[in-house]
């Protein structure tokens, strides 16, 4: 088998073996590395808004991918709640069942429900990770990142800015001092030693 048969077989196998939910969270880690790092190259950008930019496209996926995981979580509890075989037969007969009755169309008909629950279930949790990813996507996420992106981005201006201050401020104090140490020093040299009232 050469090369890129190999290949071929192994994307198919991991392309078929994962849920929308894996996808979606492979696809927000790849973003939080390149898409920050794509900006930050942008040589017509100055570098702060390089920066800011960055961090809020880093803190966007950072947000989105446990949301992703989670959102999947809670589609495969779902979907193993609904791939049960009372979904799968009719309510007449899983009255029937429920009740006691152990008649062999009873049991039979239980038994057919449970073998199709099981065949269904990884559709079931594909689709429902499917809708999980979406809602996530178009409404958890946005609403999560508007919250908490404002007030982080927020602090970390404040910490630059409080920063930039009191690096100006150490400077112009230094500035400060050696304009007054140039000036003793100037004042020093041209002193002539005069006392008042000297001979």
């Amino acid at each position: 088998m050469g090369i890129k048969q190999t290949i071929e077989k192994k994307l198919i196998k991991f392309g078929a073996n994962n849920s929308p939910t894996f996808v979606a969270m492979s696809i927000a880690t790849a973003k939080g590395i390149f898409r920050p790092a794509f900006t930050m190259t942008d040589k017509k950008e100055n570098y702060e808004t390089k920066r800011y930019t960055a961090l809020r496209e880093g803190l966007t996926e950072v947000i989105a991918i446990p949301v992703y995981f989670l959102s999947g979580l809670i589609s495969k509890s779902i979907s193993k709640r609904i791939a049960v075989a009372k979904n799968f037969m009719s309510k007449k007969m899983y009255a029937k069942y429920k009740s006691g009755d152990k008649s062999e169309e009873v049991l039979n008909a239980f038994k057919h429900a449970e073998e199709l629950a099981k065949i269904n279930l990884p559709k079931i949790e594909s689709t429902s990770a499917f809708a999980g990813v979406c809602i996530s996507a178009l409404f958890l996420i946005p609403l999560i990142c508007s919250a908490t992106i404002k007030p982080i981005m927020n602090s970390i201006e404040k910490r630059d800015l409080r920063k930039k201050n009191s690096i100006e401020y150490n400077v112009k104090n230094l500035n400060t001092k050696n304009y007054q140490n140039t000036f003793k020093s100037l004042y020093s040299g041209y002193s002539t030693g005069m006392k008042v009232g000297g001979l």
